[in-house]
């Protein structure tokens, strides 16, 4: 909500409508009168009404390098921001990556496992495929008529 404060300018009261709390717009005002001394200072037959464009000058050309800068450093951080994203979308993806990997890995130690208990064992693929049927089926029968059986009755002679 607005209110009204009074400020005094360079020796003259200035009534202003301002959102702003009372200490801040007398702040600025100080500042102002401030920066008008020292422009009086330097050049002593400046009229105040010259001092005071000239300074009102100054304000604009600081505000719009101000503003300047503020794009620029918003068009940076938006190209950050960008560049995280697509960094925290590759790293999503090197960790999937990785899973998938360590799961082949744990499949092949698996594997690895497996043959080195067959070879412990001394049963070569044939043998463990019939051994594994011949328990399914219960029954001998399939001993006598398979040519797997057959080999595998020879490999043992």
């Amino acid at each position: 909500m607005k209110k009204e404060v009074t400020v005094n300018i360079y020796g003259r009261s200035y009534p202003m409508l301002t959102d702003e709390a009372d200490e801040y717009t007398e702040r600025l005002a100080n500042m102002l009168n401030e920066r008008m001394a020292q422009l009086k200072t330097q050049k002593k037959t400046l009229s105040l009404q010259d001092a005071a464009a000239i300074i009102s000058l100054e304000c604009v050309d600081e505000l719009i390098k101000n503003k300047e800068t503020e794009y620029n450093i918003r068009t940076q951080i938006s190209a950050y921001a960008e560049d995280a994203s697509e960094s925290r979308a590759k790293a999503e993806k090197l960790q999937k990556e990785n899973e998938q990997l360590k799961e082949k890995v744990r499949q092949l130690e698996s594997e690895i496992r497996l043959r080195k208990s067959f070879e412990e064992e001394g049963s070569t693929a044939e043998q463990m495929v019939m051994g594994g049927i011949t328990k399914a089926l219960g029954t001998d029968e399939l001993k006598k008529s398979s040519p797997i059986a057959s080999r595998l009755d020879k490999n043992k002679k």
